[in-house]
């Protein structure tokens, strides 16, 4: 049994490109595979004549020539029905491998006998032979892995979880691999990223590595991949197509069977500060907003106010009475964190999201968004995309690479990001807390907030926490909120908060697991 079968199926590939292709496998510095080719009824006679020679020039090589064109899937399928390796690797016939792709993949699985599924990190390659475009991909995240094949190339599965499954499925054209690759990571007791280009996608004309509308059908295919994880997984939700190649789902709190309590806990002095020109209270504006607005059903909001010894407030504010507001008096000197926890110790929800007093809701089902991904019970903290007074994101989500950021600061709310980062739900390193869902649960077993902090980075630094017990931070950007900034504490960095969280999460500083260099 060979240790790697490759699957590439061929239609019709340029002969220059076929070529490439075939001397990038050959000339492999690791020599234990095989490679199972299925000429899908290629009406080119190059292709024939290429792929008989080969095989007669290296036994590790097989050729099926279909009678039919049975179109990718069942090329696909052919090929895999082929293989005998102990591992799977998809090569498409036009793209190219590095030499040390293999020998590389094999150290890495060899780390770990559970790995059952690998991808590696990828570019695109010209006519000219250039290389442009590097996608340094994220860790494994199955939250982004919902909106956005990401994994794609190179794509290594255990032979056996593929048998589980049943291979590729009918009906997937354009988008197999992404329908293979979710019902593969469902079952796979171990996903691995190599963090090294392995892969080189070519762009030739009619790819969707040159052109992401030349395929139209592939994205339909696409869609119903996504809905049928959705389905697997019992969650509801409404899968849309973004642009080519990328997915959202939107949850309803009428649909969804997860409707648990939500408790908003707004810590704040009852400032008031100048909001599109008009002078605000902020406090009474974020609660306006959200009673106004808000089409979740069931939510209370815990409003942890300033005030003085004898029980007056700091600075006085109005809310309108309402049965789903109710206050908790904080007194002594202002702690970011203890407000926080404050708050979330004197709520009821079973998710508890904590906002800041300088934040509007822009869209009435801003709840559900958030609380639907706690559907995944990977999902520990959840985040949403907040923005500037003129629609620039403030914050999607934090980076600790190079430095600590707010992820996309400054760039349009309208634009993708690079790959798609602005356009999915992802995993994220940490999320504001400006906004932040979580569950009570979660709270009460990381130890709530950190008042080690007076200013900053309890927000982070509870994230971290939340991480080491196995879960994972969501930034969704289907949730939104504008946020108008530190007005009551400014946005300057206190230098103690920077260097306490240095000191204790300092190793994860320079590197993000899900960013990498070109966020």
């Amino acid at each position: 049994m060979p240790r790697f079968s490759i699957v590439t199926p061929v239609y019709n590939p340029p002969a220059r490109a076929l070529k490439a292709c075939i001397k990038s496998v050959r000339k492999q510095n690791f020599a234990d595979w095989e490679w199972c080719i299925v000429n899908d009824h290629s009406t080119q006679p190059h292709v024939k004549r290429i792929l008989n020679r080969l095989a007669a020039r290296d036994s590790r090589v097989r050729v099926m020539h279909r009678v039919t064109n049975g179109g990718i899937v069942a090329a696909s399928q052919d090929g895999l029905d082929m293989a005998t390796g102990e591992f799977v690797a998809l090569l498409d016939h036009d793209d190219v491998i590095a030499k040390r792709a293999l020998k590389r993949i094999d150290e890495e699985l060899r780390t770990d006998d559970t790995i059952d599924y690998l991808y590696t990190d990828e570019d695109k390659i010209d006519a000219k032979g250039r290389h442009y475009d590097v996608f340094r991909k994220p860790q494994f995240d199955p939250a982004r892995l919902r909106g956005q094949n990401y994994c794609c190339h190179f794509s290594v599965f255990r032979n056996s979880l593929l048998d589980e499954i049943g291979g590729f499925r009918a009906g997937f054209d354009g988008s197999q691999d992404y329908d293979l690759i979710l019902r593969a990571t469902e079952r796979a007791r171990k996903v691995a990223h190599i963090p090294a280009i392995l892969y080189h996608w070519r762009v030739v004309p009619g790819s969707a590595a040159g052109d992401v509308h030349a395929k139209p059908y592939a994205y339909d295919a696409g869609k119903k991949a996504v809905e049928g994880h959705f389905e697997r997984s019992k969650v509801t939700a409404k899968i849309e197509k973004l642009n080519p190649g990328s997915y959202q789902h939107r949850f309803s709190s009428t649909s969804n069977s997860y409707r648990p309590h939500v408790s908003i806990v707004i810590p704040t002095r009852g400032d008031t500060s100048r909001i599109w020109g008009a002078a605000t209270c902020m406090i009474e504006n974020a609660v306006a907003n959200i009673l106004a607005k808000t089409t979740y059903p069931s939510y209370d909001i815990v409003v942890v106010r300033d005030v003085n010894q004898d029980g007056s407030m700091i600075h006085p504010f109005r809310i309108a009475n309402s049965e789903r507001v109710r206050f908790v008096d904080f007194f002594g000197s202002f702690n970011i964190a203890t407000k926080w926890n404050s708050g979330v110790l004197a709520s009821t929800g079973e998710v508890v999201v904590v906002l800041d007093d300088d934040t509007q809701v822009i869209d009435g089902d801003w709840l559900e968004q958030m609380v639907g991904q706690f559907e995944f019970p990977e999902t520990g903290v959840v985040g949403p995309k907040l923005l500037l007074t003129d629609g620039r994101i403030c914050s999607a989500g934090f980076s600790t690479s190079p430095r600590i950021r707010h992820i996309g600061h400054g760039e349009s709310g309208t634009k993708p990001g690079h790959m798609g980062l602005l356009t999915v739900a992802r995993s994220a390193t940490g999320v504001s807390g400006a906004c932040m869902a979580f569950r009570r649960s979660v709270f009460d077993k990381v130890g709530g907030f950190s008042d080690r902090y007076q200013y900053n980075f309890a927000d982070l630094d509870f994230c971290l926490k939340v991480s080491l017990e196995g879960l994972q931070t969501v930034w969704t950007p289907e949730s939104k909120m504008f946020h108008f900034g530190s007005r009551t504490i400014g946005e300057k960095v206190a230098a103690t908060d920077q260097k306490r969280f240095e000191h204790r999460w300092g190793r994860y500083i320079g590197s993000d697991p899900y960013t990498g260099r070109t966020a």
